[in-house]
Formats: C-alpha cells, structure tokens, sequence
C-alpha cells in the first residue's frame, strides 16, 4: 500500500504570495510611464523587479520596490541612465501610521488631490477643472499636503524639512498607493465581489481598473506553480567608451555580433557568452585606431541576470557600470591589453613619381630610336547608296584597319562607330569578306584608319561650324588616314 505524501509547505516568497498585488504595480507604473503595457513587457518588468526584491520583503514594500525598479526597466531600455540621487528613501517602508495620519488630516478637497494626482496620476489642470477651482488654489492643496507630510516626519524624528518637493512628491505617490491588507481572494474582486473594500483599497481599485481595460487577464494575476521568481544567471561585458571617440561607437558595434545594448553616453553591455565574437573586432578595431586603445576599457561581470529583447533584467547592469571604473584604459576583461594602432602606412607618392619619370625617359627614348616613315595609307573601298530615311554604305577595307562612322543630323555630327580595336568592325561584315552598315541620317563619313582618331569630339565641334560639316572634317583628319563621305542625292 502506498504511503500518503504530504503537499510541499506553502511559499513564503513574497513573489508568490503577492504575485497578483506585484503584477498590478508593474502594470500600473507602465501606464504611468506612457509604456503600454503588452503582456511580454509586464512580464520582463516584473521580472528585473523581482530580481532586486528580497523573498522575505513585506507586500506593501515589495510593491513600492517594484514600483522603483520598473521605472528603472523603462530608463534602461530607452537607453537612458538610472541615476537616482534619493535611491535609499526607498529602503525605508511606508509607516502605516502615516497613511491614517494623511486621512485624519485631510479635508475632502485635499483628500481629492490625494488621490487623484498622486494616487491615479491625473494632471492638476484637469483636477482644478473638475473641482471646479482655480490653479491658484489646486497648487495651494498640493502645497498644503506636502507640508503634511514633512510635519508627520518631524513627529518620527525624520529630517524630512529639508527634502525638495520632487522628493516629498515621491513620498506622497507611494502613500497614495500603499494597501495594507490583506485584500480579498483575487477572482472575488475580478468578479466584483467585495465592492466596499475595493473603494478604499488602492491596489484592489487599480486591479479592477486593469481588468476592466484589458491591460490584464485573470490568469496574469496566478502565480505560477513553479518559477514565479526568476533564478537566471548571465554574463555580461560592459565597454565604456571615452567621450572622444563617441564617433566611432556605432560602428564598432555593428561589427559585434552579439546582443549589445547602450547605457547612457559611454557604456555598452555586451552578452559576454559571445566575448569570443567580440574580441577579434575590439582588437582590429584599436589597431586600426577606431576608437585607440586608450579609448576603451571594459569589465566582465557575472551574478543574477537574464537577457531581453530590451536589454538585461536584474542588478548586473548597476554593477557592471561601477565595476568597469576601476579598469584601467586600454584594458578589457577577456580579452586582455589592446593592441597599439598601426602605423600610417607610407606614402605612395615618391614611388608613382618615380615610376612617371621613368615612363617619360622609356617614351622619348622610343621615340628617338623610331625611323621617321611616312605614315601608311589604308585602302578604302565604299559605296553609298540611299534608303530607309538614311544612307547604306558597303565597303572593304583591311582586316587591322579602324573604321570611324560620322553621321550628319540637323547640322551636328555624331560619331555612330569609335573604335577602340580593328576587331570592332567585325559586326559590321557581310559574310563575303566586305562590310555593310545603314544609318539614319542627312550624311554619313566613313574613314579608314591604322589608329583610332585622337580628339575626335574636338575636330567634330570645329567641323559643325563650316558650312559642309563633312567635308571639312575630311579635310582635318591627319595624313594617312583615309575618309570617303556622301549626303542623301549626292556623292563624294
């Protein structure tokens, strides 16, 4: 017979036992942000927060870290920093005793303002207009239950006077927001069960408002039975990047393949399971002075973590920013002392002097040495002929001369046919040993040549000028070469 076995001791984690109420803020402090709140996103907040929040934190603490550490999560993934010159206010818990306190204290006006801008974030402009008072006067409030606070303070002996008003606003959002419980089961209150606790219970207002709007479903609100506090470690190299050479950043992490993510101006977290990815493009990058050396250093750190889309969950980014200080320039964890910049290489310009002077010696040389000869003429043999709104030409020349074709439109001359080897004619043969071409055109000028014909644009804006474009461009062609030429109804 099979012995009973006992269900496991119920959680004392508080991510399991205020999963719902740590959910609810996660959501809620994303709205406030302006970030909508997408269930992927609720999830990796809630998760860089518990990441922080210890599992013996009391729920209304808990709830205010949360708070904290999601707007954290939204800085970082704008790739903003998270400095925060009053982070240890939030080591101290809300009293309970302030929270009655700020009740006893408050008229229904005050009371109004209480909740309504620093509870549920509304502005006070719209405040004023739906109580129906002036700026003046809902400035006067918001002074006035500042002032509460700093009073209740001094009773407990905390020196609260000299806190700025951004930071006893602070104060007064968390007490606005502080649930002392304990709230009725969840699914009660999604059902609308319990009305009078949910109209004095922050937390349990927001949740129904949350449900009601669709930002959260009835399962986000049940932990799960397993993994309800992230237990993910990582790796992560953080790259500082001296101000001077900001230019080259973005370049050099185009060229890491691996997750990289921007921390402020100068820092960037790099997944440091991929540093063997990483190292050869830090190393060619401070050889090839983009950026030096001396403008990079970097620390490898490991702990609690887990990588997003968004960046990495958990504290490693906070350590690994302090962490990397205390590096010395030039030095990376992983990957060691980067290498000095490469020399400039040496100029060219010497050696293609050099080799233009002595190009120019082997040239006047040759041409000392070359017998003067009169050059050779090409035979030309052609025929024009009329037809199809241009002129045919059929003609035979030799197989290594150049065949230059003119064509005369409008008064301007064309070259239809520059050729840059004898061989170019070649498209232009019959198939019986001659050559045929047709041209649209009022004249056409065929020249048979041993070389192509220099500064042929130049002698074609000189002959466009003369009365008989052809023939004076015949007429300028150098010795040796042969040109025959013809107009439609007459021949040359």
């Amino acid at each position: 017979m099979p012995l009973p076995v006992a269900p496991p001791p119920p959680s004392t984690d508080v991510a399991v036992l205020h999963w719902a109420a740590l959910t609810v803020r996660v959501a809620w402090t994303l709205m406030v942000l302006g970030v909508k709140p997408r269930k992927a996103v609720v999830h990796e907040a809630r998760t860089h927060a518990l990441f922080h929040i210890d599992p013996s934190t009391p729920g209304p603490h808990a709830e205010d870290l949360a708070a904290r550490h999601t707007e954290e999560f939204v800085l970082r993934a704008k790739g903003a920093t998270t400095d925060d010159p009053y982070a240890q206010d939030w080591e101290m818990p809300v009293s309970p005793r302030w929270r009655r306190a700020m009740e006893w204290a408050l008229d229904d006006d005050a009371r109004t303002v209480f909740v309504r801008h620093y509870g549920d974030h509304r502005s006070l402009a719209r405040l004023g207009s739906e109580m129906d008072l002036d700026r003046t006067a809902v400035d006067a409030i918001r002074s006035g239950l500042r002032e509460v606070v700093r009073r209740i303070a001094v009773q407990d002996g905390l020196p609260l006077a000299g806190w700025t008003d951004e930071r006893v606003d602070r104060m007064l959002k968390r007490l606005a927001a502080w649930s002392p419980g304990p709230c009725p089961a969840t699914l009660d209150v999604a059902e609308g069960c319990h009305q009078e606790h949910v109209e004095r219970c922050p937390r349990c207002q927001r949740m129904t408002r949350l449900l009601a709007s669709r930002v959260l479903e009835v399962d986000d609100l049940v932990p799960p039975l397993v993994g309800a506090r992230p237990t993910g470690r990582a790796r992560v190299l953080a790259l500082q990047v001296h101000p001077d050479a900001r230019r080259s950043r973005r370049r050099l992490l185009q060229e890491i393949d691996a997750q990289c993510f921007t921390v402020a101006d100068d820092l960037v977290l790099i997944d440091g399971d991929a540093l063997a990815n990483a190292t050869p493009v830090l190393r060619t990058a401070s050889e090839c002075g983009l950026p030096e050396r001396a403008h990079l250093r970097g620390a490898l750190v490991e702990g609690p973590g887990q990588w997003s889309p968004r960046g990495l969950l958990g504290p490693l980014p906070g350590r690994a920013r302090r962490e990397v200080l205390s590096r010395s320039w030039g030095t990376i964890d992983g990957v060691g002392p980067l290498p000095e910049a490469l020399p400039p290489p040496p100029s060219s310009r010497p050696a293609w002097a050099g080799v233009g002077v002595l190009a120019g010696l082997c040239a006047l040389a040759l041409a000392l040495l070359r017998p003067a000869t009169a050059p050779a003429t090409v035979p030309l043999g052609v025929e024009f002929s009329p037809g199809r709104g241009g002129l045919w030409a059929v003609f035979d020349v030799p197989e290594e001369a150049f065949v230059t074709l003119v064509a005369l439109r409008g008064g301007q001359l064309e070259a239809v046919a520059r050729p840059t080897s004898p061989a170019d004619k070649a498209s232009l043969a019959a198939g019986d040993g001659s050559y045929r071409v047709h041209v649209v055109c009022d004249g056409l000028l065929l020249v048979a040549s041993d070389a192509p014909i220099e500064q042929l644009e130049h002698r074609l804006a000189e002959a466009e000028m003369a009365v008989d474009p052809l023939a004076t461009l015949a007429r300028s062609l150098p010795e040796g070469m042969v040109a025959s030429y013809a107009e439609r109804g007459a021949h040359d």
